[in-house]
């Protein structure tokens, strides 16, 4: 007879096996699981839908805001524009940004005010001059030309006396001049607003810019930057180029004009710089008064009226071709990149649509455009398809 095992005694509780936990089973019908907080995503339509409201929105704004809109557009260039300073002053003095902000500050207000002392008395010597030679100007002015243009009469100081008049009447009545009283302060205000903002924009931009970045999705954030990059590489380097060109035609028109003795030198000098951001124009026009005045005034050789007037517009015209072969190509043409033929015809069509205006920002526009194209080029025709 067949003694039976023995039961097996009972496991303990450290000895027995727990099943693996199983994971929960993945929500129906995109609910969410336990501990997790729905998130409804717009469809598409929804999407652009509000995309395109908020732009509409943000244009009646911006309409709505326009007076003061233009103080921080130039707080933008400004912060645009010397940005590079600030980063160079920060890395090579090792500093904090806001430090190097005021550093920038500091510098910049105490070369204004050292120029101010060194031209302002200067401007104002030759605009008290040139009120008052103005008259004896004109009549020789008037002297030297033909008496008939075209069969019409030709009296230019009935040209004159009719804008002396016309300047005479807005300064005189009171309501023009409390006019221009608001427009002086409201100038004023606008350009503390400026430097203001603009020092909250070189404060803060690297942090926007990241912040901007940061929310693009990592895929085409790389592409986006180096897009980014190089627009900026052709605004910033055109808007520092005319800024280089100005100063550079305005001291040697200066020193031209000073050697050969035509007067008025710091006003004509300071014009010419400005109007060379004019293409195609704006060296024209810097050129007239200068040569009308060597041709009725004395100058510093004894030359006739004539030959300082030849010699005025020789000098303009080596001026211009060293700007326009030298200066631009290896300043401005370098980062813009534009062929002429393009360059002209943006010009152009700066003027029809937006006036002087638009032949001053044709050329970055110009700049901007080519680099958009050519990354929708790459973007549409070289790139390999995906399969």
């Amino acid at each position: 007879m067949s003694v039976p095992d023995p039961p097996e005694a009972s496991a303990s509780p450290s000895d027995r096996q727990t099943p693996d936990p199983q994971p929960p089973d993945p929500p129906a019908n995109g609910a969410p699981g336990a501990g997790e907080q729905a998130v409804y995503r717009w469809s598409p339509r929804t999407r652009r839908t509000v995309a395109m409201f908020i732009a509409i929105l943000a244009g009646l704004v911006l309409w709505g805001a326009r007076e003061i809109v233009g103080p921080f557009v130039w707080a933008g260039i400004f912060a645009y524009v010397f940005n590079p300073a600030v980063n160079g002053l920060v890395r090579l003095a090792r500093v904090p940004r806001p430090a190097a902000v005021a550093i920038f500050y500091a510098l910049g207000i105490g070369l204004l005010t050292l120029l101010g002392f060194l031209i302002i008395p200067r401007v104002v010597d030759e605009l008290n001059r040139l009120t008052t030679e103005l008259p004896s100007i004109v009549a020789e002015v008037e002297a030297a030309l033909p008496s008939e243009l075209l069969g019409q009469p030709l009296v230019v100081q009935d040209v004159i006396d009719g804008l002396t008049a016309g300047a005479t009447s807005m300064l005189t009545d009171a309501s023009q001049a409390v006019s221009a009283f608001r427009s002086a302060f409201n100038l004023l205000i606008h350009g503390v607003l400026a430097i203001v903002a603009a020092g909250y924009l070189l404060l803060a931009g690297p942090e926007l810019f990241r912040g901007l970045l940061e929310r693009i999705p990592p895929g085409p954030r790389a592409e986006t930057e180096e897009l980014i990059g190089r627009i900026n590489s052709v605004l910033g380097g055109f808007i520092r180029g005319e800024i280089i060109l100005v100063v550079i035609m305005s001291v040697t028109t200066f020193i031209g004009l000073s050697i050969i003795g035509i007067p008025f030198a710091v006003i004509l000098a300071i014009a010419t710089g400005f109007l060379e951001l004019i293409p195609v124009f704006g060296p024209i026009m810097a050129a007239i008064p200068p040569i009308g005045l060597a041709l009725v005034t004395a100058n510093n050789f004894g030359w006739p009226g004539w030959v300082a007037g030849v010699v005025v517009a020789v000098m303009y015209t080596v001026l211009r071709q060293l700007e326009d072969y030298f200066v631009i190509p290896n300043v401005v043409g370098r980062v813009v990149r534009v062929h002429p033929l393009i360059a002209l015809f943006a010009i152009f069509a700066g003027l029809q649509i937006w006036g002087i205006t638009g032949m001053v920002i044709a050329l970055p526009v110009a700049g901007v455009a080519r680099v958009l194209l050519s990354y929708a080029y790459r973007r549409t025709v070289t790139s390999p398809r995906r399969p």
